[in-house]
């Protein structure tokens, strides 16, 4: 473009030079300075008019080539025959339509691929705007919510779970992925959010658990329906070694003492199993209210003095100054103190156990922490599990069901806490509960 406006400029140079040259060759009159421009303007005038000609002819190709570009055309061309500039900006336009060309068609690839697998999932997919609009919604999720189309619908109008509410606004504000179940047309899902931080968007997963859920439930009930079946029969045997000890000759009484023993540590797993069977069970209701935890831990320590007293131990409570009532049901939050309390003594020899309680914002913190035995690494992610004892031979001596954590875990999750554990072997290990003040109702 510049070497076109060169040569324009040139043009009009070397007329000008020739106009000087003649009007300082002729003798000045008006009449020959009117002769002299006419021709000169009129050339001046054909030079420019062919420049503007060629140039425009480019110029409205060039437009023309964009228009057809932008309306998805990549197979138009501009082709000119003379050398230079204008010839380069077409060859180089040309190669720009080539390129976008090919970009569109592997864009165009991929989203067919991506649509492809999409559709192909088994899991119902949802992909949210930063409003909230449903932007992707594959099939598998239609076909759960029975509802179509769907685009462009705020989630809530399509679905109006809490569960989900609340899961896509934690989502948001943590900029991360949460998992939540949540029931929808009579099913079980459990869905997974995962926010986008580059386009504010989330995506939403809903894996079916139905099954798994259904089996959860058969297991539940065959554990309560067996532990309902045996506990009359085993109640009775109780009852009639007790009646048999004192009949029993002094040398044979040792027989009956391990009858009873035994009898008794069923009894005792089969009072755990209907306890965490009722705990584990949907219907299960909290009965809530105002709760002192300083007061349930204090009401317990004659329970446990006995037991102290016999292995030397000590048992502290430290709790924050004006440490605040929290909304509980007081039964399981004892058996949550009583299964803790009753864990440490067993697996501590020496030393001490501590139970702290700590405010911390609108949560209370609670550390139960002893000088016992210590749990190996590998058992840590395990200890909450149905019947897991990490040392079996000390728990089957001391009568223990291996169900008490696993009551604990469920105790915390009713009131929508969590709980965590440390432990080193040798030192000590420390059971982490957080509990909010208040219950969602």
């Amino acid at each position: 473009m510049k070497r076109i406006f060169f040569k324009i400029f040139l043009t009009y140079l070397l007329i000008i030079f020739v106009f000087t040259a003649l009007v300082l060759t002729v003798p000045f009159k008006a009449i020959n300075i009117f002769y002299i421009l006419l021709p000169l303007a009129a050339f001046s005038f054909l030079i420019s008019l062919l420049f503007s000609k060629s140039l425009s002819d480019v110029m409205k190709q060039l437009i023309k080539g964009l228009r057809r570009v932008g309306s998805g055309d990549f197979d138009f061309k501009i082709f000119l025959k003379k050398k230079g500039q204008l010839k380069e900006l077409a060859d180089n336009f040309n190669y720009m339509t080539d390129r976008i060309r090919d970009s569109f068609e592997d864009l165009l690839h991929q989203k067919r691929e991506l649509d492809s697998i999409i559709a192909s999932l088994r899991d119902g997919l949802l992909v949210l705007n930063r409003e909230g609009k449903i932007l992707i919604a594959n099939k598998s999720f239609k076909n759960i919510i029975r509802e179509e189309p769907i685009e462009g619908k705020f989630y809530w109008e399509v679905i109006r779970e809490t569960v989900l509410d609340e899961l896509v606004k934690k989502a948001k504000k943590k900029k991360g992925n949460l998992k939540g179940e949540i029931y929808l047309s009579g099913r079980s899902f459990l869905c997974s959010a995962t926010f986008l931080e580059s386009t504010e968007e989330v995506v939403l997963v809903f894996h079916d658990i139905t099954q798994m859920k259904n089996l959860e439930k058969m297991k539940r009930d065959f554990v309560a329906n067996i532990s309902h079946e045996l506990r009359t029969p085993l109640t009775a045997i109780k009852g009639f070694v007790e009646t048999l000890e004192e009949e029993v000759e002094e040398e044979k009484r040792a027989y009956t003492d391990i009858i009873k023993k035994h009898t008794e540590r069923l009894i005792n797993i089969i009072q755990d199993l209907l306890f965490l069977s009722e705990l584990e069970g949907r219907e299960v209701k909290l009965e809530v209210e105002k709760v002192d935890l300083k007061k349930i831990v204090e009401g317990l320590l004659p329970v446990f003095e006995r037991r102290l007293k016999e292995k030397g131990l000590q048992l502290k409570v430290l709790s924050d100054p004006e440490f605040p009532l929290i909304e509980a049901d007081p039964f399981k939050i004892e058996q949550m103190f009583i299964n803790l309390i009753d864990n440490a003594i067993k697996y501590t020899d020496r030393g001490e156990i501590s139970i702290s309680l700590k405010k911390r914002e609108n949560r209370v913190i609670i550390e139960v922490q002893d000088t016992g035995i210590g749990i190996s690494e590998e058992h840590l992610p395990r200890i909450f599990e149905r019947f897991y004892v990490v040392d079996k031979s000390r728990s089957r001596k001391l009568g223990g069901t291996g169900l008490g954590l696993s009551i604990v875990k469920h105790i915390v999750l009713l009131h929508n806490g969590s709980i965590d554990v440390e432990s080193t072997p040798s030192v000590g290990t420390k059971f982490i509960i957080s509990l909010p003040f208040r219950q969602s109702s």
